[in-house]
């Protein structure tokens, strides 16, 4: 780019988390003025085959060229772009979804805000950008996921707003949205603290049954997930618990879930489905050995974690059953003569006598 005629603009997240005082970690830029052959002749290498995306030669940030958009077949892929070099930053900033995201920085720090982004941070409300908000039904999603994110703020969603999002629901549109791309959305709500509020949005917006039809959502049960303390997974396990496990395997196929969340999910809705505390010491010892608790310490404690808290228990008395079954010794046994089936006989005998003679209030 020989003429200083383009001009870069830091947009979208860093500007909105800088104004609510949030560590900004990645920085988005829009370029106007500029072609794709003139950002390539300065080093930038494209990312973006339907979109005007390029990594910064040195910083690898995301550059993109201003672009407007026509919505010209179904779902969140059916768009046109137009990228000329004589599309205005207020044109790139109207495509946006939520007025806090429409806003930009020059390179001297000042704002450009033309649908009032500042006033609606100020205010605390999440309100879209224009009618062609109905346009992207991935949007329903992502004003959910901000939402949950930005909770702890006081944001709500104006009402307008809400009534776009039960049209684009009711417009069918929703159904071809990828299980990848739902997953996405999911995933980052499950990275906030208030995942539940993701949900009671999806709720309001008419669009919980479409996207997540077998899961089972109970509002007033939800606030055990909104502790800072714990993990994605577990929190999503935390969520499940009210969804009939055949319900769950079926979501967590359709969408995609990772392993990660599946199994932890799953082995917690499992036992609430079968297993009732307090134990005997040979229901204990099968269950332990069904979810792998001496190989796999580490995802049995997050598993633990997740139990104790749901059944109102100490983590301290799940973590001493694993333990307690963990150091019986085979060798022992084989020592005394035992092998093949009867080895895997007698160190069964010798966990569950273990168990029954372990003072815990999980075992009766």
């Amino acid at each position: 780019m020989t003429k200083a005629f383009y001009q870069v603009y830091l947009v979208g997240g860093a500007v909105r988390d800088a104004l609510l005082e949030l560590p900004v970690i990645d920085h988005d830029w829009v370029v106007t003025g500029a072609t794709p052959k003139q950002l390539e002749e300065r080093g930038f290498q494209q990312v973006g085959k339907q979109f005007p995306v390029f990594l910064h030669p040195k910083s690898k940030e995301e550059y993109a060229l201003a672009r407007k958009e026509k919505k010209q077949g179904e779902g969140y892929t059916g768009f046109i772009c137009d990228f000329s070099p004589d599309i205005r930053l207020e044109e790139d900033l109207e495509r946006r979804d939520l007025t806090i995201n429409a806003i930009a920085q020059d390179k001297h720090g000042n704002l450009i805000d033309p649908f009032n982004g500042q006033q609606d941070i100020i205010n605390r409300v999440l309100r879209h950008v224009s009618n062609a908000f109905v346009e992207d039904p991935l949007r329903v999603l992502r004003v959910a996921r901000f939402a949950a994110r930005f909770h702890h703020f006081g944001f709500s969603i104006a009402p307008e707003t809400l009534s776009l999002m039960q049209k684009i629901s009711e417009s069918g549109e929703l159904n071809t949205l990828s299980a990848e791309r739902i997953w996405r959305e999911l995933e980052k709500a499950l990275n906030t603290s208030h995942a539940d509020v993701f949900f009671s949005v999806l709720k309001e917006a008419h669009a919980l049954e479409t996207l997540f039809p077998e899961f089972i959502w109970d509002s007033l049960n939800a606030g055990a997930s909104n502790q800072t303390d714990i993990t994605p997974a577990q929190r999503w396990a935390i969520l499940c618990k009210h969804t009939p496990l055949a319900k769950l395997e079926q979501l967590h196929q359709r969408i995609r879930c990772p392993n990660q969340f599946k199994i932890l999910a799953e082995q917690t809705r499992s036992f609430i489905e079968n297993q009732h505390i307090p134990m005997d010491a040979k229901a204990w010892e099968n269950w332990l050995i069904s979810v792998n608790a001496i190989k796999k310490p580490q995802p049995y404690a997050l598993l633990v974690e997740v139990l104790s808290r749901l059944s109102n228990s100490k983590m301290e008395d799940w973590l001493t059953l694993r333990e307690t079954i963990a150091s019986i010794n085979a060798a022992s046994l084989m020592k005394q003569g035992f092998s093949g089936a009867e080895l895997g006989k007698a160190l069964k005998q010798a966990r569950v006598s273990a168990l029954d003679k372990t003072p815990s209030p999980l075992i009766r």
